[in-house]
């Protein structure tokens, strides 16, 4: 071996560190150390050998001042109890010292590879990535029996360290090139799946369109249906009942149109992004997803909702010729009422009583008054009575106050229960949806009494009691430019 020029050993680690920190490759950097270390002694040759992740096999990582031949025969070699000094010291992880190779059990078997070299010294210690995790081994050589000394355990030590150190940061490198191919994979993969979920989505804001155009279209049909129907005399407080309807389908449709407004423009965005950047964040992606199933979820509610409220318009027409005011007498029109509800209620399994005193005269509306007694007797019918055999709806009125009269509607039916109390006057609550209750009847008759005819309405129930519906009427009603349309929000507030 040629000795290099010694360079002295702080030196030479200052040299090798800066190697590692400017990313040199790992065997220029290893073959560099071994030089440095080997000019520190006469006579010393040194290698590193590198172990595989699977902690088995080893292969050559440097020696630049060993036989070529000699480092390629190691290749592939497993470590163990017995192999040598460098196989045995990564077996029991811990540095193994061989004076003589000649007579040493360890190299029994292979002897005859370093024979022919003249090697009779070797000293291995292992290299660590931590306590218990071999990285390798460096090993020092001589052609003379020795054992090592103050000097070369320090050189043991400086190499070990600095050799640990290079191969731990080509370790990490390899793992950060293994988890930035995934990583790239993963994009890929996610954006393949990202432009999917675009092209679906920009079907979806499609149909939206198309749903929100048929609703647009249904709006103005029914727009044009009202002033058509406005001048028939056949219908009742129609005005006020379509101002209504306008007002609850203005709702969903509005919802309609501004979940799709922010979806679109999210949908813009996201695209924009994607065409700027070429690929999206896993928590944009999520967050959009997750937008777009609520936005999704809101539309069903919006669209059925409205679709209920085009199917129930026809529900909820009544003649117009029976809004015109006058005055009546309340026990007769309430007679009159009752009459022509006979008909439709031979077959119910209740009979109507009437208490009213005569005399009351009235200046109001006996057609939605009509309308009004109509819906209470058709809600007992369609709840009061369930799973009874017969029962009893009394109709009584007296004077609560100067100029004010109490309508009640009494059955003994099966009661309300405490939970639905508060909400029969909502719009469209029923507690029989798709058997016949559209949930409007109540609504619409809490609307005529706050509405056309200025009243208050109030309702007590017990369960297996019965319900009480109180209508607190003026004999005079508001004059029309007081009414005003009535409606859910107004009437609830």
């Amino acid at each position: 071996m040629t000795q290099a020029r010694r360079v002295p050993l702080p030196d030479g680690q200052a040299e090798l560190l800066e190697m590692i920190a400017k990313g040199a490759p790992l065997k220029e950097t290893l073959d560099r150390l071994l030089i440095i270390i080997e000019a520190q002694s006469e006579g010393l040759y040194c290698s590193i050998l590198l172990l595989d992740p699977d902690g088995t096999h080893i292969h050559p990582g440097a020696g630049p001042s060993m036989p070529a031949d000699y480092m390629a025969m190691l290749d592939g070699f497993a470590i163990g109890p017995l192999v040598g000094s460098c196989g045995t010291a990564m077996y029991r992880k811990e540095s193994v010292v061989v004076t003589d190779i000649m007579v040493d059990p360890l190299w029994a078997p292979y002897k005859h590879l370093v024979e022919p070299h003249g090697f009779r010294a070797c000293w291995s210690t292992p290299i660590f990535l931590n306590r218990d995790t071999v990285l390798g081994s460096f090993a020092m050589y001589y052609r003379d029996v020795r054992s090592p000394g103050p000097v070369e355990l320090q050189l043991i030590a400086v190499a070990t360290h600095i050799a640990g150190i290079a191969i731990e940061r080509k370790r990490n490198e390899d793992e950060l090139n293994r988890y930035h191919n995934e990583l790239e994979d993963l994009v890929k993969q996610r954006t393949a799946e990202m432009c999917a979920e675009k092209e679906n989505a920009e079907e979806a804001v499609f149909a939206l369109q198309q749903s929100n155009l048929e609703l647009a279209n249904a709006l103005t049909t029914l727009n044009v249906a009202q002033e058509e129907l406005v001048h028939s005399k056949k219908l009742v407080a129609l005005g006020s009942l379509v101002a209504g309807i306008a007002h609850e389908l203005n709702t969903p449709i509005g919802n309609c149109l501004m979940i799709y407004s922010t979806l679109a423009d999210q949908a813009l965005a996201l695209g924009e992004q994607f065409a700027k950047q070429g690929s999206l964040k896993r928590s944009e992606l999520s967050a959009y997803f997750d937008n777009s199933r609520e936005a999704g979820e809101i539309l069903v509610r919006n669209l059925h909702r409205a679709a209920d409220l085009i199917f129930s318009f026809k529900q909820i027409a009544v003649d117009q010729t029976s809004s015109n005011r006058r005055s009546f007498l309340l026990d007769e029109t309430i007679k009159e009422i009752v009459l022509t509800l006979n008909p439709r209620l031979k077959n119910a399994l209740f009979v109507i009583k009437q208490d009213i005193a005569g005399g009351v005269q009235f200046d109001s509306y006996p057609g939605p008054l009509s309308q009004v007694l109509d819906s209470l007797i058709e809600n007992a019918r369609v709840h009061a009575f369930e799973g009874r055999a017969s029962g009893t709806v009394v109709i009584s009125a007296g004077q609560e106050k100067a100029g004010w009269i109490e309508l009640c509607v009494k059955d003994d039916g099966v009661g309300i229960p405490p939970e639905n109390i508060e909400r029969i006057f909502d719009p469209f609550f029923t507690t029989k949806l798709g058997t016949g209750g559209s949930g409007l009847g109540l609504n619409i008759m809490y609307n005529i009494v706050s509405g056309v005819l200025g009243g208050q309405v109030l309702v007590h129930s017990e369960l297996g009691a019965g319900t009480t519906f109180t209508i607190l009427l003026p004999v005079v009603a508001p004059k029309p430019a007081t009414t005003g349309v009535y409606s859910t929000s107004s009437a609830m507030q």
